[in-house]
């Protein structure tokens, strides 16, 4: 569990206004907020031909910037860096946008040919660009004899791309690094610089301002939105320091006044991975979008199946409870082989849970070991008391979630009055939250339950790594920014690169293919149980 130090406490309102000073210019929003490029000698550049445009009136730069299907930093670099508000008549430089390579997954029809274009930036090299497109240098300097006499920032190359037999563009096998040969695959990434498009709803040019300021709600969610962003430049913080290159763009993921989102499809195929959004209609629209793509995609918050299951390659940190709680059935099925172990079962809102808990015990119990279960509801279950024993352990499993909140409340209290009957529970991993579990109980009843999250502030590692985000931001980090953050570290792990990688501050992963689902799915968990006044690891399944 987490315990926040005192002498970090959290300040949104402090953060917000240096957020809002650092990145924010006179009310336009944050659509390509922060690119910036960590590491070494250089920032990441587009360097984009131009044309000239004549400012109209009305227009700013975030709406000049969406007509022309370009992001707002790569207008302002294209104009000096200016961010001044326009005036009609001024005139203002606008840069080509990027022509990105297609990817095209088995099931569709790609012609014998792609031919795309490819818009050099800072760094690149002919062979790195044959590289991430699978072509010879010498097909590249045919196509292009510009090249011959080198290469410059803004050039614009034809790149003839040959789709293989399952529909993707060929490629080198040098070209990406893939950690796993298992059915699926892993995406593929390039090895320079990692891309990561971060899109969150600050929503600062939507209609939600009431009486001159954000109506609480919002406050609140551009809060969180805030909490996000921290972990991801954290993140980028911790991965220079271990090597790797990382570019952050940031965008508002909402619309403005006349309805019109701050992100155009450029921004997504700009990344090599993006984090977001967090809202269900921005959701899946993206989703909707990257389908078709191989650009992983993190999903930060929790979302229903249909929603997120669209795009293959959508990722999720969190570790579906259905698996934990198999894997605490199982462990409690092993743990009192010959035992009778009652099962409080709601049958509720909570049903898939206990028949999680039901399946694991069931697949690891002996012949002697038996599952009995008690009819309850969600606030108390009658003929508990009854079904106990003073002369042995009773085991006990409430295997529902915060459904079964007020029941576990009751098994408390009755199990405080009947002090007699040594017990032994095991619940939902929600549980470990309830404010109003009383230590001695939780001692007494050994309280056992699934874990796949949390944050050893007591390590040595992760206390460095968290005084990095003290540092950058002045507070502890929130529970967002862990997100973030692993989503980024686990990203720069897929790279493969021979580089140190941060240790897990929060999450932990154990990936796994789901043929039903057709994705990779976290299913990592661990059992704790509640002794010697702490939660101690009593097996991890990992192992």
């Amino acid at each position: 569990m987490m315990n926040h130090s005192d002498n970090y406490s959290l300040n949104l309102a402090e953060m917000r206004r240096r957020f809002l000073v650092e990145s924010l210019v006179r009310g336009f929003f944050v659509a390509g907020l922060l690119v910036f490029a960590l590491l070494v000698s250089g920032l990441f550049g587009t360097g984009l031909a131009q044309t000239t445009y004549t400012v109209l009136p009305g227009d700013t730069f975030s709406r000049i910037a969406r007509a022309h299907d370009v992001s707002l930093t790569e207008l302002q670099e294209a104009n000096g860096g200016r961010r001044e508000d326009l005036s009609p008549g001024d005139q203002i430089q606008i840069p080509t946008p990027v022509v990105l390579a297609p990817v095209i997954l088995p099931g569709a029809s790609p012609a014998s040919a792609i031919d795309v274009r490819h818009t050099v930036i800072a760094g690149e090299t002919l062979y790195g660009i044959s590289q991430r497109y699978g072509t010879a240098v010498s097909e590249l300097e045919r196509l292009n004899p510009s090249a011959l006499n080198g290469l410059e920032i803004g050039d614009v190359l034809v790149i003839r791309a040959v789709p293989t037999d399952n529909g993707r563009a060929s490629a080198p096998a040098s070209s990406f690094v893939s950690l796993s040969d298992s059915i699926g695959g892993w995406p593929a990434l390039r090895t320079d610089t990692l891309r990561a498009l971060v899109m969150l709803p600050f929503m600062l040019e939507s209609d939600t301002v009431k009486g001159g300021g954000y109506d609480a709600k919002t406050t609140r969610l551009r809060d969180i939105s805030l909490e996000f962003l921290h972990g991801a430049r954290w993140a980028a913080e911790m991965l220079r320091d271990s090597g790797y290159t990382v570019a952050l763009k940031v965008v508002d993921t909402e619309p403005d006044s006349v309805g019109v989102h701050a992100w155009t499809d450029a921004d997504l195929y700009w990344a090599d991975v993006v984090l977001g959004p967090l809202r269900k209609a921005p959701l899946d629209s993206v989703n909707e979008k990257l389908r078709l793509s191989v650009i992983p995609q993190w999903v930060l918050t929790p979302q229903k199946p249909e929603v997120w299951h669209k795009h293959p390659w959508a990722f999720s940190l969190e570790a579906q409870p259905e698996v934990g709680m198999e894997q605490l059935g199982a462990f409690a099925a092993l743990q009192h082989a010959g035992d009778t172990v009652l099962l409080l079962e709601t049958r509720g809102a909570g049903a898939s849970m206990e028949a999680a808990f039901r399946a694991g015990f069931e697949k690891a119990k002996a012949d002697s070991t038996f599952l009995q279960s008690i009819p309850a509801n969600a606030q108390f279950c009658e003929g508990l008391i009854a079904a106990l024993d003073t002369s042995k352990l009773n085991v006990i499993a409430v295997p529902a979630g915060r459904s079964a909140q007020s029941l576990v409340a009751y098994v408390q209290t009755e199990l405080q009055s009947a002090d007699s009957f040594p017990v032994q529970l095991y619940g939902h991993p929600e549980s470990r939250s309830f404010e109003f579990l009383e230590r001695p109980f939780l001692e007494r009843s050994h309280w056992t339950s699934p874990v796949s999250a949390q944050t050893l502030w007591s390590d040595v590692d992760v206390a460095k790594q968290v005084q990095t985000f003290r540092d950058l931001f002045q507070t502890d980090p929130s529970l967002y920014a862990f997100i973030t953050c692993e989503a980024l570290r686990e990203t720069a792990r897929w790279q493969g690169k021979p580089w140190p990688i941060p240790a897990s501050v929060y999450q932990q992963t154990r990936w796994e293919w789901d043929g039903n689902l057709g994705r990779w799915m976290n299913r990592y968990w661990t059992i704790e149980s509640f002794t010697n006044d702490g939660w101690f690891d009593s097996l991890n399944l990992e192992d």
